[in-house]
């Protein structure tokens, strides 16, 4: 176990941590996780993180002399990885990827022998006021990064949004041949918004229970849970997580490296801070704006694939935190590799087991280590949430 503070570039610094499976690098500016590795079974290591090639190294889009290229969007400059949006995402409001994140503390953990990150921000903003905790945790022989991000209304006005987790995965780990699969149901497409300059593969409206059967904008249905050759197309997905399940999955499995990457979420008994949607966002070199492109209507540069989490689509924010309250959401990132190359012809089932998820096909089998309870995140952020909250009553 490792972790320790790094300078990156232009005064933007970082934390790595690491375990015996993978590493971790989380950026201050808009607490952007920038690495989530693991070796692969034929011996290299893989960053499953898309850092699109126009992610810039400076200070920020403001002071940049090609900030007009990223349309001054300081999401934009520095897009790509995993990172957490809050309020909603908007250019409009400040939001916390894409601003500054205050790295309060970082340690190891003794009771599970892990190690954490403690960042927090401030919205100060008139009409937007808001204060985000989180805690970035890996702890030994788990291929998981978990987070616990406290949210706290200080304002006397409910504060209604839509938290999103969205993770961008791209080359070498993702791509063609590459498929999809998760436990959500009642899909839908959205079409492109003012914003994008890009073709839709798949006919926004219509609902289909089946990522596999997914209506195609030009009519019949196409596999939206496999990945293709190069398409030109850019897609946003939208599943419901169905309310009897323990929480909510989405995960992506390369077979010629026979590995995987999952988002995941859980539902806990009284609470109604989880995430009840899973998205999906398939850019097959589809995006032709800047800076997906070099200008607007050029080749895009892009291919990924983003899986997400959210309180629902575009402009739809049904996540209320009352005046003066605070609510914590969990979710995790899990980066793994499997031996038995048969299980890259697809599984029949995966399920929740003891100790971590279990993926079926006939006879063979492969198994995540985790805890996908968040009994152990859960414990190790409420006891560091509480000591800032004493700390700062004292």
């Amino acid at each position: 176990m490792d972790i320790r503070r790094l300078p990156l570039w232009e005064g933007r610094n970082a934390t790595y941590m690491s375990n015996d499976i993978l590493q971790v690098v989380v950026e201050d500016q808009g607490a952007v996780t920038l690495e989530i590795s693991a070796e692969c079974p034929s011996g290299g290591r893989v960053n499953a993180l898309c850092l699109p090639y126009f992610r810039a190294t400076g200070s920020g889009v403001l002071s940049d002399p090609n900030g007009e290229w990223y349309r001054m969007k300081q999401t934009l400059y520095q897009a790509g990885g995993s990172y957490f949006t809050f309020p909603f995402p908007s250019e409009d409001h400040v939001t916390s990827n894409g601003t500054y994140w205050t790295v309060r503390k970082y340690g190891t953990e003794d009771r599970y022998g892990g190690v954490w990150l403690y960042s927090e921000m401030k919205s100060r903003e008139e009409g937007n006021r808001y204060r985000l905790e989180k805690i970035d945790l890996v702890i030994p022989g788990q291929p998981v990064v978990y987070t616990a991000v406290r949210i706290t209304n200080p304002s006397e006005e409910p504060l209604v949004a839509n938290p999103s987790l969205n993770v961008m995965l791209g080359p070498p780990f993702f791509e063609s041949g590459c498929f999809f699969d998760t436990n959500a149901r009642h899909f839908s497409a959205y079409p492109k918004t003012h914003r994008e300059v890009a073709d839709n593969r798949f006919q926004s409206g219509p609902v289909f229970e089946d990522l596999k059967h997914a209506p195609l904008a030009k009519g019949g249905n196409a596999d939206a849970s496999y990945v293709p050759a190069p398409t030109g197309t850019y897609d946003y997905l939208l599943g419901k997580i169905p309310g009897h399940v323990r929480g909510g999955r989405i995960l992506c499995i390369n077979p010629r490296l026979q590995m995987g990457f999952m988002v995941f979420t859980p539902r806990i008994d009284g609470d109604d801070s989880c995430f009840p949607n899973i998205s999906l966002t398939q850019n097959y070199l589809g995006r032709l704006d800047a800076p997906w492109a070099l200008w607007d209507g050029a080749t895009s540069q892009v291919f990924s694939a983003t899986l997400g989490l959210n309180w629902g689509p575009s402009r739809t924010r049904n996540f209320v935190l009352d005046a003066g309250s605070s609510k914590t959401i969990y979710y995790a990132d899990s980066f793994f590799s499997y031996d038995n190359p048969r299980m890259s012809l697809g599984f029949y089932s995966f399920e929740a087991v003891d100790g971590g998820f279990l993926a079926k096909r006939t006879k063979s089998t492969f198994f995540i280590p985790c805890d996908h309870s968040f009994d152990i995140v859960r414990d190790v952020s409420s006891s560091l949430f509480q000591a800032s909250t004493d700390a700062v009553r004292l």
